[in-house]
């Protein structure tokens, strides 16, 4: 076994069927908060895939920070993304973990010799992501990011 490629956990994301109700819970019942909200879709998005195909699909997010990780809650706004795969064949709940690599390429490439599938990328103001198929080994699906270099 060797060293692991992830150096730290950088966001918890959950599907929610509606994203204001999902805030409102969150915010008035948890005290969690504030929240940014972003739309993703081909027109805000660079190179977006699903799977090996270039596509338009669109969810709408909401992310806030809890101490040095990032909560997500996402809403597919059609049937074409991961997002509203998952929603339609398990409910609402866990859909992805992501994590901080000390090289993304690398990473990516080794996650793909090991046989797992990815599901969705692309290029989101500058941050490259990609989710990667590893629900059958970890019961949830993880996504590698890429922050522009400073």
């Amino acid at each position: 076994m060797g060293a692991s490629m992830f150096t730290k956990v950088i966001q918890i994301a959950f599907v929610v069927r509606d994203l204001d109700e999902a805030i409102k819970i969150y915010a008035n019942m948890y005290g969690i908060g504030p929240w940014k909200i972003s739309e993703i879709s081909s027109k805000t998005v660079d190179d977006l895939y699903k799977y090996d195909d270039v596509t338009d699909f669109a969810y709408k997010v909401a992310m806030c920070d809890i101490g040095d990780l990032e909560w997500e809650l996402v809403q597919p706004l059609d049937d074409k993304s991961i997002y509203a795969d998952f929603l339609k064949e398990k409910g609402p709940g866990l859909h992805h973990i992501a994590f901080g690599v000390k090289d993304y390429d690398h990473a990516v490439a080794d996650l793909k010799t090991k046989g797992q599938k990815v599901l969705s990328s692309g290029n989101w103001k500058g941050i490259r992501f990609a989710h990667f198929a590893t629900e059958d080994d970890l019961d949830f699906v993880i996504e590698l990011f890429k922050f522009p270099e400073k």
